[in-house]
């Protein structure tokens, strides 16, 4: 079960919130920037929802250093405050969203399911841009075919190579017959 942490000063909204999420996500609260440091230490969360307005260190300080220690985890912001300038703060530094208090409790359910699937799909195509960082590039130069005639070659090469250069070894571990496996020899220019 995928695990939320609630930020926020109010025990009460804190209680209503952990029954509106509970059976979704395991609720962790904190009433403090501090608070939630500590449980950010300690505990594997997934998404988090921040009250702008906290004791001590604000929603929006907080949320600076957990972009520095946890750039990936997604953050819904909570304002009750009168002036948007602080959610809009938030969300330059990379809050996903921002709900206003009082909130609907449908609304909020969706913004915070919204921001965790944004954050599992920035996770995939970041895994997906790495394979294929780490894969050969093909020359834009090179024509599919030419693509196509190189792996062949490779192909064959390491058949003869494990077939000590008999090639009808190297034709049966290609799947293919002696004399095409000649035919592609020369026409690929492949020496032995």
């Amino acid at each position: 079960m995928k695990q939320l942490l609630i930020i926020d000063d109010d025990r009460h909204l804190l209680d209503s919130l952990r029954v509106v999420f509970a059976g979704t996500y395991q609720v962790l609260t904190a009433l403090s920037a501090e608070e939630a440091e500590l449980v950010l230490e300690k505990k594997k969360v997934d998404v988090v929802l921040l009250d702008v307005v906290l004791p001590g260190m604000n929603g929006v300080e907080l949320l600076r250093k957990m972009k520095k220690t946890h750039p990936g985890l997604p953050v819904v912001m909570i304002s009750g405050a009168p002036s948007i300038r602080p959610v809009m703060k938030a969300l330059e530094l990379g809050a996903c969203d921002y709900i206003r208090k009082p909130f609907d409790i449908d609304e909020l359910r969706f913004v915070v399911q919204q921001a965790l699937e944004t954050a599992e799909l920035r996770k995939r195509i970041e895994k997906l841009e790495s394979e294929l960082e780490r894969r050969p590039q093909l020359d834009e130069k090179k024509s599919l075919k030419g693509a196509v005639e190189e792996y062949e070659r490779i192909m064959i090469k390491e058949a003869l190579q494990r077939a000590g250069g008999v090639q009808t070894r190297a034709a049966e571990d290609l799947g293919t017959t002696r004399r095409i496996l000649r035919y592609r020899i020369e026409k690929l220019s492949i020496g032995q």
